[in-house]
């Protein structure tokens, strides 16, 4: 699909939804002939990122961030050299975005739009209709690489509160996984065509956590929308009823608005940790913790957990630690965002606390990192406080 700058200028975010739905909308013998959807299929896809300083007009500054940036890794500096990119501003806050792979002769373009929470933090909408086989290699590559902006992240019973909260739809399908250490099982499960209760019953019987549910939502009386929602920021519209096009516009706009929301819940720093030093000691002013609590296994050491996040979680090059308080804390430091965050242990439970340089990217960077790569089955909460500790 061909995006031209002209469509969209100055035009509302509503406005945009409401242009591109119609590239998924069809007629009534298509939605009855077609109720699950093949990887042939091209969708509406739209990535909801934390936008920490990206300007529509200001793309080019980043992209040379990706090559002069001496803590950018060697794969986003080989992916800025081997492509090249282009901005084409269609107002204050919308531009199209053009990515070329001279190698392949192809152009993948999308659009950026700005926008800002409830809570006033501000978010960056990646838009496009390219196809997967072509998305992850080249727009999600792109998101992964960009400093200043971070794909937004659900815990599994956000995805599902968000999901459940759509109205007149009910669960059509669902990826759900487990993953946990010191199990002789790890489990992906994928359904299509899910039943009341099958989404239940994976999360009773293996306790498998969603990253992916599919949902059909009705419009008097038939499935007129289908679409999906991904536990890291990507929400799909798979097909739209001919005639229902408004209702998908305010489905996608609700679902927008839900996930931001949720994510300033999880992980919005509001009272970073500020230490001043008293004659007799020090206080704290105020703190934000981000809890992953209650997993699916049985009690660690100390020590025993400082080694799984060490050998799962901290492993690479984006994170320096340091043990601290007789091995019950960590001090990271995540290069990649040049922050610091303090990690107590209180086992099975890990602890994030936020301090006076730490923000949301950082936080929901680790959180995501233990989801992925130590324990699928954690739950997650947010505390805060603004009041003084003496």
């Amino acid at each position: 699909m061909d995006f031209d700058p002209a469509d969209y200028k100055d035009k509302s975010k509503r406005e945009v939804l409401r242009e591109l739905v119609e590239y998924v909308v069809k007629s009534d013998e298509d939605m009855e002939e077609k109720g699950t959807r093949s990887g042939g299929d091209t969708d509406l896809n739209i990535y909801l990122c934390d936008n920490q300083g990206l300007e529509i007009g200001d793309f080019d500054h980043w992209v040379h961030q990706l090559t002069e940036d001496d803590r950018i890794t060697g794969h986003a500096a080989n992916f800025a050299k081997n492509h090249t990119f282009s901005e084409d501003v269609a107002g204050d806050d919308i531009a199209v975005v053009t990515i070329t792979t001279p190698d392949k002769g192809r152009e993948d373009e999308f659009l950026f739009v700005t926008t800002n929470g409830s809570g006033g933090d501000d978010y960056l909408w990646v838009i496009t209709t390219v196809h997967s086989d072509w998305r992850d290699k080249t727009i999600e590559r792109l998101l992964d690489y960009l400093p200043c902006v971070e794909r937004l992240y659900l815990s599994s019973d956000d995805l599902e509160e968000l999901t459940g909260g759509i109205r007149d739809s009910r669960v059509s399908g669902f990826t759900a996984k487990y993953h946990a250490p010191n199990r002789e099982r790890d489990a992906t499960l994928r359904f299509s065509g899910a039943e009341p209760g099958d989404l239940e019953t994976a999360e009773e019987a293996f306790d498998a956590k969603p990253t992916r549910i599919d949902f059909d939502q009705k419009n008097s009386p038939a499935t007129a929308i289908q679409g999906a929602n991904t536990n890291n920021g990507r929400i799909s519209m798979r097909s739209v009823r001919n005639g229902s096009e408004p209702k998908a516009v305010e489905t996608l706009l609700g679902i927008t608005e839900g996930y931001q929301e949720l994510d300033q819940a999880r992980f919005d720093v509001e009272y970073p940790a500020e230490l001043a030093k008293l004659e007799n000691g020090f206080t704290v002013d105020g703190f934000t913790a981000v809890e992953l609590t209650d997993p699916d296994r049985d009690d660690a050491t100390p020590d025993e957990l400082v080694e799984e996040l060490e050998a799962r979680v901290l492993n690479g090059n984006q994170y320096r630690h340091g043990i601290r308080d007789g091995g019950t804390k960590l001090r990271v430091w995540d290069t990649d965002h040049d922050e610091t965050f303090d990690v107590a242990l209180e086992p099975p439970n890990i602890v994030l606390y936020a301090r006076d340089s730490t923000t949301a990217l950082s936080l929901r960077e680790f959180v995501r990192d233990v989801y992925e790569e130590l324990d699928s089955t954690y739950s997650l909460q947010k505390r805060q406080n603004p009041v003084a500790i003496q």
